[in-house]
C-alpha cells in the first residue's frame, strides 16, 4: 500500500546524537550556574548528583538497559532539576537548539525528503524518547519545524515557574504509541512509513508496512532490520525519496 504517513525517530535518526545526553549535561550545567551565589545549597545538591551520577555510569550496565536509565533520570530528576526556574531550561534548551555544533549534526538527507513528503501531502511526524521542547527548537532554528504535522515526545513539567522532573514515557513504549497515533488519524499500519536507528525502534520497524533504517543507523543494525523486518535501507537521499514516494 502507498505511504500515507511518514513518522520518524529524532535521535540517531533525524540528529546524529544518539541519545539526549548532550542537551541533558547542558541543562544540568546551566541549573547549577543558576544557583550561584544565591542559592549554595541547591548548587551543593547539584555536585553530589555528580557523583552519583558517576557511580552509576562505573556499574558498568549498557545504556540501553531501561533501569540505568531509569536509575539516572531518578538522580538528575530529585537532586539537579527539580526546583530549578523554568525559564532557565528553556534558556538552556534554547542555545542547545542554537549552537552551531548541535545544528551540523541533523541528517538533511532526511529532512529534505521529510519535507517533500509533506509537500506531496503526506502526514509526517516525529514520535521519539527525546524532548519535544528541544525537538521543536532545533528544528525551528534550522527551518523544518513546520513540514511536521505533529511531534510525540517526552516533556518536562513545570509548577509555579520551577520544574518538577523530566518525564521518561516514550523509551521502551513506542509501539503502543505509534499504534495509538495511526488510530487516531485512521491510518493502516501497511500504509505507514516509520524511520529509525536503534533497538528501540524495533517494534515499529515491525508494525508498519514501510520499515525503514536511518543513514546514521550502526551497519549492523542496517542489516538486521533488513533481514528481520524486509527493513528497506536507502544508499542515498535520492534512493529514499523515490521508496518514500513512489512506494
Amino acid at each position: 500500500m502507498a505511504v500515507k504517513v511518514v513518522l520518524s525517530d529524532w535521535n540517531g535518526t533525524l540528529i546524529q546524537y544518539r541519545n539526549e545526553m548532550c542537551v541533558l549535561e547542558g541543562v544540568g550545567l546551566d541549573a547549577f550556574r543558576s544557583c550561584i551565589p544565591f542559592h549554595p545549597m541547591r548548587a551543593l545538591r547539584i555536585l553530589r548528583a555528580r557523583g552519583r551520577l558517576q557511580a552509576i555510569r562505573r556499574q558498568g550496565r549498557p545504556e540501553t538497559d531501561f533501569r540505568f536509565i531509569k536509575d539516572m533520570f531518578d538522580v538528575f530528576n530529585s537532586m539537579v532539576i527539580s526546583g530549578v526556574p523554568t525559564a532557565v531550561v528553556l534558556a538552556s534548551f534554547d542555545r542547545y537548539a542554537r549552537s552551531i555544533e548541535t545544528q551540523s549534526r541533523l541528517d538533511l538527507r532526511l529532512l529534505r525528503v521529510i519535507k517533500e513528503c509533506h509537500d506531496a501531502g503526506k502526514t509526517t511526524g516525529i514520535l521519539s524518547a527525546g524532548y519535544r521542547y528541544g525537538i521543536e527548537k532545533v528544528l525551528c532554528v534550522a527551518g523544518y519545524w513546520q513540514y511536521f504535522d505533529f511531534c510525540e515526545a517526552d516533556e518536562f513539567t513545570s509548577e509555579g515557574g520551577k520544574v518538577v522532573e523530566f518525564r521518561l514515557n516514550i523509551y521502551r513504549n513506542k509501539p503502543a504509541v505509534l499504534q495509538r497515533l495511526l488510530a487516531e488519524r485512521s491510518i493502516e499500519s501497511a500504509e505507514a512509513a516509520y524511520i529509525g536507528d536503534s533497538e528501540d525502534d524495533e517494534g515499529c520497524l515491525e508494525m508498519v508496512g514501510h520499515p525503514v533504517v536511518a543513514f546514521f543507523a550502526p551497519d549492523e543494525f542496517k542489516e538486521e532490520c533488513s533481514r528481520k523486518y524486509g527493513a528497506f535501507v536507502p544508499d542515498s537521499e535520492v534512493s529514499l525519496r523515490d521508496y518514500l514516494l513512489h512506494a
